[in-house]
C-alpha cells in the first residue's frame, strides 16, 4: 500500500546555507556590475559584448533550468509519471541546443537587444511591436514561477506560508534584476550554475542512502503506481510530443538565450558556451529528475508534486539540505532575474522607443528600470490565474513556440524567402489560437501546442509564398 508515514517537516537549520548563498550572489553581482558602463543601454542589455565561454555555460545552463525544473516540468513530470517520461524531457532541450549551435554566429553578427528587434527586419515594425508584447508576456509569465519556486524552497526550510514566501521571492528577484545589467545578472549565472551542479551531486548519494537505498525506491515506486517503473509511464505518442514540443520550440525561440549568443565577446565563446550548456543540460535534468523520483516515493500523497524535489532535502543532515536548498535557489534567482531583465528590455526598446523615437539611452534605461519593477510586481498577478506551475510553462512556453519561434527561425535562415504578411499572420494566428485553445480547455483532448504550432508554421509558409515581393511595414 502507498507509504504514508512520511512527511516533510521543515528544517530552518537549511536558512544558513541559503543566506549564505544570498549575500555571496549580492556580494558577486555588485563587483561584477562596477564594470558596466550604466549610461549605455546596450551595454546594460549585452554586457558589452564581452562574455567569455566559461561565464556563457554558467548563464546558459542558469538560465534555462530554473524554479520551474525543480517544482515543474522534469520534477513534476518523475512524481507524475516516474523516470522514463522525466528523464526524456531532457531530449528536446539537447536537440535544441544543437541547432542554436549553427544560428549563433547569424545571431551576433546582427547584434540586437531583443527577438524582436531580429524579427523586424525580415517583418517590419508591426510585428516587432507584436512580437515585443508576446515575449514580455511570457518572460513575465516565466517569472511568475520562479516566485512560486522560491516560496516553496522557503517554506520547505522554515514552515512559512507558501503565499507569504512567494512575495519575498518577488521582492528579491526584482531587486537583483534592478541593480545590474545582463553582466551582472550572467557572472552571477555562472557561480550558481556551479553552486548547482555541487548541490546535486552531493544530494543524491546521501538522500538516496537515507531513503532506504535504492532497491527500496524500486519496490516502493511498484506499490505506489506500476506505471511509475515503466518506460514511458503510461504516455503515449501524443503525449510525449505535448510535453516535449513545448520546451524544444521554447529553447528556439527564447530571447535570453539570442541575447546571451549577441553579447558574446567573439563566435568562439559561443559555441563553447552552447556545448557547456548541453552537456550540463545532460546531467542536471537527470539528477531532478531522480531526485523528484525519490520524493515522490517517499512522501507519496504527503506533498504537492511541486514539492518533490524540495522535500528530499528535508531528510539528510541540515548542511546537505542546506546546500541543496542553495542549489535550488539558484536555478530560482538566475532564471528570474534573467527573464525579468530580458522581459523589461523589451517594453524599452521595443514598446517604447516604438512612439518615443528619439529615445536617448538614459531614457530607455530608466523605463527599463522602472518595467522591471512595475512587471515584476504584477508577475504575482498572473498566479492566480493558472492551477499549478506545470500549467503556467506550458501556457508561457506555447506562447512563445507557437507565436515566436517559427517566424524568427524563418527569418534567421531564409531572410529573403518570408515575408512581413507571411510572419503577421503565423505570429497572431499563432499566439491567438494559444489563448482561445486554452481559454476552450483543449477540446477533443488535444494539447494546445499540437493545434496552434502546426498553424503558424503553415501560415508563415503558405502566406510568405503568396505575398513575395511586399515590401516591410
Amino acid at each position: 500500500m502507498p507509504n504514508t508515514s512520511n512527511v516533510l517537516v521543515p528544517s530552518p537549520m537549511m536558512l544558513i546555507l541559503i543566506i549564505a548563498y544570498f549575500v555571496a550572489l549580492i556580494v558577486f553581482g555588485v563587483l561584477a556590475s562596477k564594470k558596466e558602463n550604466k549610461d549605455s543601454m546596450k551595454d546594460f542589455a549585452l554586457a558589452g559584448k564581452g562574455l567569455g565561454s566559461f561565464v556563457l555555460i554558467g548563464t546558459f545552463m542558469s538560465t534555462w533550468m530554473g524554479g520551474g525544473t525543480i517544482t515543474g516540468s522534469v520534477n513534476s513530470l518523475a512524481y507524475n509519471f516516474g523516470l522514463g517520461p522525466a528523464i526524456t524531457y531532457m531530449v528536446p532541450s539537447v536537440v535544441a541546443t544543437m541547432l542554436l549551435y549553427f544560428l549563433g554566429p547569424v545571431v551576433r553578427a546582427r547584434g540586437k537587444l531583443t527577438v524582436a528587434g531580429l524579427l523586424e527586419d525580415s517583418y517590419g515594425k508591426t510585428v516587432r511591436m507584436i512580437s515585443a508584447v508576446l515575449i514580455a508576456l511570457a518572460c513575465f509569465s516565466i517569472v511568475s514561477f520562479q516566485y512560486r519556486g522560491l516560496g516553496i524552497v522557503m517554506n520547505a526550510a522554515t514552515g512559512i506560508n507558501i503565499d507569504i514566501a512567494t512575495v519575498i521571492g518577488c521582492v528579491i528577484i526584482i531587486a537583483l534584476a534592478y541593480s545590474g545589467g545582463l553582466k551582472s545578472v550572467a557572472y552571477t549565472d555562472a557561480m550558481s550554475a556551479l553552486i548547482m551542479l555541487v548541490g546535486l551531486g552531493v544530494a543524491i548519494p546521501v538522500v538516496l542512502n537515507k531513503a532506504g537505498g535504492w532497491d527500496w525506491v524500486m519496490t516502493q515506486a511498484a506499490v505506489e503506481d506500476p506505471n511509475l517503473l515503466t518506460i514511458n509511464g503510461g504516455w503515449g505518442f501524443r503525449e510525449y510530443l505535448a510535453n516535449l514540443l513545448p520546451p524544444f520550440l521554447l529553447a528556439l525561440g527564447d530571447q535570453n538565450m539570442y541575447q546571451r549568443m549577441a553579447a558574446a565577446k567573439d563566435d568562439k565563446s559561443v559555441k563553447i558556451g552552447m556545448i557547456g550548456w548541453a552537456l550540463g543540460t545532460a546531467i542536471v535534468l537527470p539528477a531532478i529528475a531522480l531526485l523528484g523520483f525519490i520524493g515522490r516515493v517517499y512522501f507519496s500523497s504527503n506533498i504537492d508534486a511541486s514539492q518533490s524535489l524540495i522535500a528530499t532535502s528535508t531528510i539528510t543532515p541540515w548542511f546537505v539540505g542546506g546546500l541543496m536548498m542553495a542549489a535550488a535557489v539558484a536555478f530560482i534567482i538566475t532564471t528570474g532575474d534573467s527573464y525579468l531583465l530580458s522581459g523589461a528590455t523589451n517594453v524599452s526598446s521595443d514598446v517604447y522607443a516604438h512612439f518615443k523615437k528619439d529615445a536617448t539611452d538614459n531614457q530607455m534605461l530608466k523605463v527599463t528600470r522602472v518595467s522591471i519593477a512595475l512587471f515584476g510586481i504584477l508577475a504575482l498577478g498572473i498566479l492566480k490565474f493558472f492551477p499549478s506551475i506545470l500549467a503556467i510553462q506550458y501556457w508561457a512556453y506555447t506562447i512563445v513556440g507557437a507565436g515566436i519561434t517559427p517566424s524568427l527561425i524563418g527569418c534567421i535562415l531564409f531572410p529573403g524567402k518570408v515575408t512581413k504578411w507571411g510572419g503577421l499572420f503565423s505570429m497572431v494566428i499563432g499566439a491567438v489560437l494559444t489563448v482561445v485553445w486554452e481559454m476552450a480547455g483543449q477540446p477533443f483532448g488535444v494539447a494546445t501546442i499540437l493545434v496552434a504550432f502546426p498553424v503558424s508554421l503553415i501560415l508563415l509558409i503558405v502566406v510568405s509564398a503568396l505575398t513575395q515581393g511586399s515590401k516591410s511595414a
